[in-house]
């Protein structure tokens, strides 16, 4: 490729489908030796010993042009090794600075050295935690110079530049020098929000209609909850914690009368492929296909309450039992963003002991949106509980699971297919149902086909 800064030629291996490629894989490529210095001097000078072996036992021009072309290669070599390029000066700028996954992102690269001789060919090899890119430059005189490459469909989660490697030669290749540069940077790719007919909040509902009204006294009615590390001052009610002996809050009944809660399960056994599903070893897709949909299920929820303005509270593994990773109103921190990027499938909590967490703060009128792969006999059991309190439940998952039928159920005892699931039931309770694989949901389950949210999400 010729540009009117030189020559140049690419090749890389880049963003795999596996966000995070093992980190010693990745330095053990920047470690990895090339010919050593010894080595190319020991084998030209071995080159040249034989040649003057042979012109002092034969003669002849041809032998004598020989000898002449291999000092002469050496010369440069040593030249090259001595004045060899110094004093690396990498820089690189990402766009866009808040990707999300799935995007194509764009590094520019400007490289500046120093050095007293041209360089015919330079080798600058860029080794990310999901593969690598190595740029083949021609500088000659040049001393500084800038390129580009894409990463393509990056997958969400913290990828690190671990390093890069510069090398360089004479025309040949038979002298070479190298150096390794470290690098600290690393770029977070936030989950693709995915969104979803009638998300939560319903922008539909009449202010009022999820959460009771109470009369204004001044101003601003509330409801009581119990204090949480973090709630400001001006909320703690200082008169229901006297009575009850510990600090009480108010959550503030907001403008439009919205308040919801979303619980995102992270255990690993709440993703696990049930036997039904699997598909062939050869078609099935690397990583957890999942848990990301659950975790940009997550994301297009957060983001959808943010618009809204509704109160949103958010309960996941890895924390404080009994306490949400978030709560509040409004614009969404860059925190919270930042955790939904990192979180893995590694919690120990199971989905039904995270609901016991999180009901500790449901009213009836307001909306709990549970994510999770598969749906849990015990976990339904909760939420059918609060179901019949007037909780609003919409459930979002990849596997429904058959119901537990009855010792007394006759073997040949027709069932609608709605009704013999765990997530039919939930369903002739009032839950809502929402499939994040739609390909794999029954058709009756349809109704939760994803759909582009207008406009554009404020991520960062």
């Amino acid at each position: 490729m010729t540009t009117k800064e030189g020559c140049r030629l690419s090749s890389s291996s880049l963003m795999e489908p596996t966000p995070e490629k093992r980190s010693s894989d990745v330095q053990g490529l920047l470690l990895r030796r090339s010919r050593s210095i010894a080595a190319e001097w020991l084998r030209m000078l071995a080159v040249t010993l034989v040649l003057g072996i042979l012109y002092v036992w034969r003669g002849g021009a041809s032998l004598l042009f020989l000898l002449v072309a291999s000092g002469l290669l050496m010369g440069g070599g040593l030249l090259l090794q001595a004045f060899g390029p110094r004093r690396f000066e990498i820089t690189r700028s990402i766009t866009p600075s808040r990707p999300v996954a799935g995007d194509s992102l764009l590094v520019e690269v400007q490289v500046s050295f120093s050095t007293r001789l041209p360089v015919p060919w330079m080798i600058l090899t860029d080794y990310w935690g999901g593969g690598w890119h190595r740029e083949l430059l021609f500088p000659g005189f040049r001393r500084s110079f800038r390129y580009s490459y894409r990463l393509n469909e990056v997958p969400r989660g913290i990828h690190r530049l671990y390093g890069s490697r510069v090398s360089w030669g004479d025309p040949a290749g038979l002298f070479t020098g190298e150096t390794r540069l470290e690098a600290r940077e690393s770029l977070k790719v936030l989950p693709k929000p995915l969104y979803i007919r009638a998300g939560l909040p319903e922008s539909s509902r009449s202010a009022g209609e999820m959460l009771p009204k109470r009369g204004r006294s001044s101003g601003e009615s509330a409801d009581i909850r119990h204090y949480i590390p973090g709630d400001p001052l001006n909320r703690i009610h200082w008169k229901s914690s006297a009575s009850k002996g510990t600090l009480q809050s108010r959550v503030p009944e907001k403008e439009e009368g919205r308040m919801s809660c979303i619980v995102l399960a992270n255990c690993p056994g709440n993703y696990e492929i049930p036997f039904s599903a699997l598909s062939p070893r050869s078609q099935r897709e690397k990583g957890n296909p999942a848990f990301e949909r659950a975790v940009s299920a997550a994301m297009g929820l957060m983001l959808s309450a943010e618009r809204t303005g509704g109160y949103v509270q958010l309960f996941t593994g890895g924390w404080p039992e009994g306490m949400a990773r978030y709560e509040g109103l409004g614009k969404i921190p860059s925190r919270v963003q930042d955790m939904l990027t990192e979180i893995t499938p590694g919690g120990t909590r199971s989905l039904a002991r995270l609901l016991e967490d999180a009901s500790q703060h449901w009213i009836p009128g307001m909306t709990v949106a549970v994510i999770t792969g598969r749906l849990e006999e015990e976990a339904a059991r909760i939420l059918a509980r609060f179901l019949v309190q007037g909780v609003k439940v919409e459930l979002y998952y990849v596997w429904d699971q058959p119901s537990p039928q009855p010792e007394s159920a006759a073997a040949g005892d027709f069932r609608p297919q709605a009704a013999g699931t765990i997530g039919g039931s939930l369903v002739r309770l009032g839950a809502r149902l929402y499939c994040l694989d739609p390909s794999a949901a029954p058709e009756w389950k349809k109704e939760g086909e994803t759909h582009a949210f207008p406009g554009k999400p404020t991520l960062g």
